[in-house]
């Protein structure tokens, strides 16, 4: 029995789970939120900005002194040198060597310096240049929500018109019935709802087509469940003054992360320059070094002991024979490696100063060329805030141009219902045929779609604006 509860139960929670997630409606801000979280560009670019990190990170620890050890091991057969007597030996033998060093630089033109400086401002340009892709996609998601927005009021302009046509066919079915309207009037009419049902698939392909775009964007596994929220568009509230270009610019060069980048790549152009220049000047570094060695040639002495030749080298007056005496070394039987490392260690601290005097020209053309990168990163910069100000106008005229057309067609539409309300009414009294009554409500169809446009076109051209002034995109 207990089974059975907990087989229904996790049921019941699958179930649950599933519709759950099924019924996720995704707000502009999740959209933005998701695409950006899971974008490949937005991701290469936040490595890209960890691996200038790690760059920074290494020029800094350039001031620490570095350290270094090495050590060999060899065997030696033939004519060699004993380095104990200085003298050769024709032997097979093993030794080896040890050393230990280390150096810093004091003084190196600041190159180390100004390289940390160079590698920060790397890092800091990098980390914009996540900023800017996260920006694109922005963008890119914004209007991709809102063309899903736009196609939905088109599908359902489309579907309104279809029912009152189609309720429309049935008045006129009445009226063909009593004798008061022709046949005609009626295969009209009904012609005109076959054209509307075809309009009305034309309109919900493109609903499925800008959901499928949006889908993509944000890289949906299962897109076939992925549902926006549609939210209230409050009655349109018209810009009494849109700002003009150069006040709009002022803001956006302040806060748009290529211009950021493009700022602070100028800098690290800089600062290459002065790299460049360092290498000029003369470098002075301390450093110490320990060194040892061993080997099998090598006796460990125990000291001096004095002996007696046993040859005679004269004779007294006496004629007593004359022995001399002499020293000699005396020497244990082994020397073991590690007592000779310590017995043969020596120890040099050492001020190393490096005065370049020629190198092929390799630094003055180094310094040739930091000083073209740094011009073409001025000419970078003013070309970014070049196309940021005409991409800024171009968006100001398309936004003015997006009002006006807005308020046109808000009239359009106006003065279209109430001029089809009353050929509807001559239509119903007999007074104008169904030729006149159809192309009323198509030029109505036709308005109100194209008032859905520019309603749309205006509220993307003023949130592009404001994402110029560095505010949020939001509905």
């Amino acid at each position: 029995m207990k089974s059975i509860r907990l087989i229904i139960i996790t049921a019941l929670t699958i179930t649950l789970s599933s519709a759950s997630n099924a019924q996720k409606v995704w707000t502009l801000e999740d959209c933005i939120n998701y695409a950006i979280e899971n974008n490949i560009t937005v991701k290469r670019q936040e490595l890209t900005a960890e691996s200038a990190e790690r760059t920074y990170f290494q020029s800094k620890m350039a001031v620490l002194p570095n350290v270094n050890a090495n050590g060999s091991h060899f065997y030696n057969s033939g004519k060699a040198i004993n380095y104990e007597t200085y003298s050769y030996v024709n032997e097979s033998f093993q030794g080896g060597n040890l050393a230990l060093t280390t150096e810093v630089d004091i003084f190196n033109g600041l190159q180390t310096l100004n390289t940390i400086k160079k590698s920060k401002l790397d890092f800091l340009s990098q980390l914009e240049n996540v900023e800017k892709a996260k920006n694109d996609i922005t963008i890119n998601v914004s209007t991709a929500y809102l063309q899903i927005l736009l196609n939905k009021e088109l599908r359902d302009n489309a579907e309104q018109q279809l029912d009152i046509t189609l309720d429309q066919i049935e008045k006129t079915k009445k009226l063909f019935e009593i004798g008061n309207a022709a046949k005609g009037d009626l295969l009209q009419i009904e012609s005109q709802a076959a054209s509307e049902k075809a309009a009305l698939t034309n309109a919900e392909n493109n609903l499925k087509i800008s959901y499928l775009d949006l889908s993509q964007l944000l890289n949906l596994e299962d897109p076939e469940n992925f549902e926006i929220l549609f939210p209230e568009i409050p009655d349109i509230t018209l810009a009494d003054d849109i700002s003009e270009v150069s006040s709009i610019f002022n803001d956006a060069i302040v806060v748009l992360p290529e211009i950021k980048s493009a700022e602070l790549q100028l800098k690290s152009f800089e600062q290459n320059l002065s790299i460049s220049k360092g290498a000029i000047s003369p470098t002075i570094s301390i450093g110490y070094q320990y060194s040892s060695r061993y080997s099998e040639l090598t006796n460990n002495p125990l000291g001096t002991e004095i002996g007696q030749a046993t040859q005679p080298t004269g004779v007294t007056e006496s004629g007593e024979n004359i022995y001399n005496f002499y020293s000699y070394n005396t020497y244990a039987d082994s020397y073991p490696s590690l007592d000779q490392i310590s017995d043969n260690a020596s120890q040099a601290f050492y001020i190393a100063i490096r005065i370049p005097i020629f190198n092929n020209w390799n630094t003055m053309n180094s310094i040739n060329q930091a000083e073209i990168n740094l011009s073409d990163s001025k000419l970078n910069l003013d070309l970014q805030k070049q196309n940021l100000y005409k991409s800024i106008q171009q968006a100001r005229v398309l936004a003015i141009a997006a009002m006006d057309r807005y308020v046109a067609n808000l009239e359009a539409v106006e003065s279209m219902q109430e001029a089809f309300r009353y050929t509807e009414q001559k239509y119903q009294v007999g007074l104008v045929d169904i030729l006149e009554y159809k192309t009323a409500k198509i030029q109505l169809n036709q308005t109100k779609s194209d008032l859905s446009q520019a309603k749309y076109e205006y509220i993307f051209r003023t949130k592009i604006l404001e994402f110029y002034k560095g505010e949020q995109i939001t509905l």
